[in-house]
């Protein structure tokens, strides 16, 4: 009994934390876009500094971004077969790709790394978020978006939000002062502001929680979150412990990273781009609420 409150602990913060966002909401308004302003403008480029300052750049690195990429376009072409074989319309087709591809590896997968695994595994997180998850998210995913709700794509504005994302411009920030000395008051302050990320992101989204229409186009949603939360990541860990094993620390990481439910992003991309939004939210919505469960079942079995 002592063994498994243990392994709730991690995970019941994070349910506190959407329980306060939603009565939040109930009893005052929704807070959730400033809050998700100030974790995007602060919390973000905070944790890219303070992690990626201290850490060598080196070819294991690039080796893992190659890797993290494979995983993330292995998702999306068995979400396009999936997708075709349940004969969805364009329109339905690019939500379900989005919605069953880009997982919440930031807000919610930091949140369960730190968790399970403590702050230092977080470096690994935040490289598959933002050389895999993020930056496919821009790239592939936008022009999905554009072709899903039949825009034209703008290459020029995908490629601006890229490069004038915080946390993007943070890195190129943080390579160039690893040239130097940093001042021990900048890695505490980014190291502190860092922290704010989990709390204030699973208030955001229990803001964000809409109980109503949760079941609207359920057999879409439950497919989304099966193939995105249950399938891949299993594929992936099957492919580790046969080829490199599961014991180490970041191979548990990447496991947990892959498993994360729908992002936050993806569903404010896919909605401003005129995709459905019922799907592309009761996805994000129902896919949090599961990886309570799914990701106590990962970190059970990966010990």
């Amino acid at each position: 009994f002592v063994k498994k409150v243990n392994m709730l602990d991690p995970v019941l913060p994070i349910a506190i934390y959407l329980l306060l966002g939603y009565l939040f909401k109930l009893v005052f308004h929704d807070n959730s876009k400033q809050l998700i302003e100030v974790i995007i403008y602060f919390s973000l480029p905070a944790i890219v500094f303070s992690k990626i300052y201290p850490l060598i750049l080196d070819q294991k690195i690039f080796g893992l971004i190659l890797m993290f990429i494979c995983f993330i376009l292995f998702n999306l072409l068995l979400a396009y077969f999936i997708g075709r074989m349940m004969k969805l319309n364009k329109l339905l087709l690019a939500t379900f790709m989005i919605m069953a591809t880009f997982g919440n590896t930031s807000f919610i997968g930091f949140s369960y790394i730190d968790a399970f695994y403590g702050q230092d595994y977080i470096v690994y997180g935040l490289i598959y978020d933002l050389f895999g998850s993020f930056l496919l998210l821009v790239s592939i995913g936008m022009f999905i978006i554009t072709w899903g709700s039949g825009r034209k794509n703008d290459t020029k504005s995908i490629f601006k939000s890229i490069f004038l994302f915080p946390p993007t411009l943070m890195f190129f920030v943080t390579v160039i002062a690893k040239n130097f000395e940093d001042p021990n008051f900048l890695i505490l302050t980014s190291q502190t502001l860092g922290s704010t990320l989990v709390p204030i992101a699973m208030i955001a989204i229990g803001m964000k929680l809409e109980l109503k229409h949760i079941f609207v186009k359920f057999h879409i949603v439950s497919m989304a979150m099966i193939l995105k939360m249950l399938v891949v990541p299993i594929i992936v860990l099957i492919g580790f412990k046969f080829f490199y094993g599961i014991d180490q620390t970041w191979v548990k990481v990447t496991i947990i990273e892959v498993a994360m439910p729908p992002m936050t992003m993806a569903t404010v991309l896919a909605i401003k781009g005129g995709l459905d939004e019922k799907v592309a939210i009761n996805s994000l919505v129902l896919g949090v609420l599961l990886s309570l469960f799914t990701i106590t079942m990962y970190t059970t079995y990966l010990g």
